[in-house]
């Protein structure tokens, strides 16, 4: 299972202006920086909680598909199915419409189930293009926080990293608020 962001550029659930204010930072002459800081804190709030505060277009790529159809997805909140491609045994691509993949919500689960007709003809894999995430101004409070101040903690340490090797530093207080969106597994 590989699971591709599309999205080339993502509009961030905290704009630069807003990184520098909570920071209390007045000059504008690190905006790059902050900027990066913004997309760093993103993705490390995004992979602690396995949800996507923007929403995106995503592909997921399946080889072999599993027997039931049933594809439980780490990107989450699942939006919209936007087609299916399946690859019959010569390779060709057969599409399918968004019908033939149905979210499924269960127990604190979303996944996708695949239909019979996919399923059937998916010898050699399955290309499932969907969206996730909010939409803007949608993302919760608390990780939008929890953001917030893991793009200051980071611009606190920036001068202990490299220009390439700045990822964001979670800070604690951060860990507390992404903890309740966290799915825990048995």
């Amino acid at each position: 299972m590989t699971l591709i962001e599309l999205a080339e550029t993502v509009i961030e659930p905290v704009t630069v202006a807003e990184a520098r204010s909570w920071c209390r930072i007045e000059r504008d002459d690190e905006d790059e920086l902050v900027a990066s800081l913004v997309r760093a804190a993103r993705q490390a709030v995004e992979t602690e909680t396995g949800l996507v505060l923007v929403r995106r277009a995503f592909r997921l790529a399946l080889d072999p598909v599993p027997p039931g159809g049933w594809i439980e997805v780490a990107r989450r909140p699942l939006q919209v199915i936007v087609g299916v491609t399946a690859y019959g045994q010569n390779g060709a691509p057969i599409v399918f419409g968004e019908a033939d993949a149905i979210i499924e919500r269960a127990l604190g689960v979303e996944a996708i189930r695949l239909s019979p007709a996919v399923r059937a003809v998916a010898a050699n894999g399955v290309d499932i293009d969907f969206e996730a995430g909010y939409a803007p101004g949608e993302a919760p409070g608390d990780l939008l926080l929890a953001l917030k101040r893991t793009i200051a903690a980071s611009y606190e340490v920036r001068g202990a990293t490299g220009e390439g090797w700045r990822p964001a530093v979670l800070p604690p207080s951060a860990q507390d608020l992404t903890r309740p969106h966290r799915r825990m597994r048995l």
